[in-house]
């Protein structure tokens, strides 16, 4: 039987969003994403943020329930689509999107996602009374506790137990 020779196998398959995720050190600890650069452009430039002086790591699940353990170097914000968008850029050069966090990890990430929810209402809908704010972020945070969180801007503290 003859084996027919593929090129593309030895190349990892480019990721292209992970869900049930969190953020490690390299000492596998969990970090809070705010401890990575932010990069403001799509071109994952090297050049282009200031280098992490971390090691990083994304971890999660890829479709079809492929495990993801990925060293990432900045994350960058989407502003422009009709959802707002969260990725990590990998060691490799490539944009991770990411979706849904590990439940362990929502609470720490929830005031970035209340920041870019609020950031992306305000882009695009300027003129709109801070009423119709407050209501869009009920709205899309209405299945986390309430309001108040909104106004708690703590840095990052990291639930030790895994949901």
């Amino acid at each position: 039987m003859m084996m027919m020779s593929d090129s593309d196998d030895d190349l990892e398959p480019q990721l292209k969003a992970v869900s049930d995720y969190f953020f490690v050190d390299d000492a596998k600890h969990p970090v809070c994403l705010s401890a990575l650069p932010i990069r403001f452009t799509e071109d994952p430039d090297p050049d282009e943020a200031p280098e992490c002086e971390a090691n990083i790591f994304l971890r999660g699940t890829a479709d079809p329930g492929i495990p993801v353990y990925k060293q990432v170097v900045a994350w960058r914000l989407g502003l422009d689509g009709r959802q707002p968008e969260v990725a990590a850029l990998s060691k490799e050069g490539s944009w991770i999107n990411l979706a849904k966090p590990r439940n362990s990890y929502e609470e720490t990430f929830r005031p970035i996602f209340i920041t870019v929810q609020m950031l992306h209402f305000l882009r695009r809908k300027p003129e709109e009374p801070e009423k119709s704010l407050w209501n869009h972020l009920r709205k899309v945070f209405e299945y986390c506790t309430p309001i108040y969180v909104l106004c708690s801007f703590s840095p990052c503290v990291i639930n030790s137990s895994d949901s």
